[in-house]
């Protein structure tokens, strides 16, 4: 096991590719695809629509600032986020945006090359869809599932050692000094101190750590910092029937002691990383125990949205109804919340949920101010579309309660 690097747990063969070259990054072309991504969704926001009133010569601009070496990163916005847990957002500029989107545009095919298929995080064809079927089939098959999540992923990844594990796949000197420069603008996160097998008393606090949350190029690179992790689990240690999502991830099997013994190995693998598992999030369940994964909580052959799920949208929904009522926000804004929060729930079983929650949109509303078009149709789309199950959401403890109330009931 320790002679097994961090890089060399990755597929190999990169030789054979065409490497990734700085040219390919600074194309007029590429800029324009970055452009595109870059502001799809948001092209109604100010900095973007002075942008794009004179694109072509700013992207020319840039091409030249690129290839000149005269590009230089700017400052991060930085703000926080209490959704679930807090979290500390960095805005990169626009005009850095659009650099990232390029650089993952031509280094990311590179680097899914060597990846394993079970990852399904911010890549295409994949998504939370594809982790849910992987899983629902899985669940089907094992009695046994080791559910493990890292704790401050993003926060704790070092960056010396992704810039080592990036460096083997991209070869240009020009491309790696602009990923150098991405890496080393970003504020530095501020994390508890981890020591690890080797370390002194100061090298917590020498190592450079933490990707901006927000970046394109992070969400690729924090992926590909446990590329290793994947073929260790299913090439080296030979579970295939393993699922990871960004920093979390599941393994399937019969036999509970050899996950309890896997999640050991993985442990000690995790501390080359400078990583750690969340001591209270990461055990063995069995499948039919209702396991938190991706936002549902997965049984055998059914899964339900997890009650945090719920009571955010409902909170995050009567304050937009009440703001759409006041005329500060847009209908459309509403609109959309309903309908992507409707398009997340229906990959479980939340016929009736969904069924019910539009309907009691109607009590949410104040005397004589009016309900959002959007629920009622959105009602009448429940009630066209197919069951995927006999809709019965109770749980295995609420069902065995309910037997024993009706038999309470039955005793004279």
């Amino acid at each position: 096991m320790n002679s097994i690097n961090l890089v060399a747990c990755s597929a190999a063969g990169s030789n054979r590719y065409p490497q990734p070259d700085f040219e390919a990054v600074a194309d007029f072309g590429n800029l324009a695809l970055a452009f595109r991504k870059a502001s799809k969704g948001k092209k109604k926001r100010d900095d973007i629509a002075r942008f794009s009133m004179h694109w072509e010569s700013t992207l020319l601009a840039l091409r030249q600032n690129l290839l000149d070496g005269s590009c230089r990163p700017g400052g991060y916005k930085i703000f926080t986020v209490h959704e679930k847990k807090t979290r500390t957002i960095m805005a990169a500029p626009f005009i850095d945006r659009i650099v990232h989107h390029a650089v993952c545009n031509v280094v990311s095919p590179v680097l899914e090359r060597s990846m394993v298929s079970n990852s399904c995080a911010n890549r295409p064809g994949k998504g939370t869809k594809a982790g849910l079927e992987l899983y629902g089939r899985y669940s089907l098959q094992y009695r046994y599932v080791l559910k493990c999540d890292i704790r401050q992923f993003f926060p704790s990844i070092d960056r010396d050692i992704l810039f080592a594990s990036l460096g083997g796949k991209v070869h240009d000197p020009r491309l790696l000094r602009l990923i150098e420069d991405i890496l080393n603008v970003a504020p530095l996160t501020e994390t508890e101190c981890d020591w690890f097998p080797g370390d002194t008393l100061l090298t917590p606090l020498e190592r450079r750590r933490g990707l901006p949350i927000g970046n394109m190029t992070s969400q690729v690179w924090a992926n590909w910092y446990l590329d290793g992790l994947d073929h260790y689990v299913m090439d080296y240690c030979g579970f295939g029937a393993y699922i990871r999502y960004v920093d979390d991830f599941v393994i399937f099997s019969d036999c509970k002691k050899s996950l309890n013994a896997l999640k050991e190995d993985i442990t000690r693998y995790l501390e080359r990383l400078r990583l750690r598992i969340h001591p209270e999030k990461s055990r063995v369940y069995r499948t039919c125990d209702g396991v938190p994964f991706l936002g549902f909580r997965h049984f055998r052959g059914f899964r339900t949205l997890q009650k945090g799920n719920i009571r955010r949208f409902k909170r995050r929904i009567r304050s937009k109804i009440k703001e759409v009522n006041d005329g500060v926000l847009p209908m459309g804004s509403l609109n959309s919340s309903i309908a992507g929060w409707c398009g997340h729930a229906r990959m479980g079983d939340t016929w009736l949920l969904r069924d019910s929650l539009h309907r009691r949109m109607v009590q949410w509303r104040g005397p004589g101010e009016a309900l959002p078009r959007v629920a009622w149709g959105l009602v009448e789309q429940q009630q066209r579309q197919p069951v995927r199950r006999v809709p019965k959401q109770q749980q295995p403890e609420q069902q065995e309660q309910q037997q024993r109330v009706s038999l309470c009931a039955a005793v004279p």
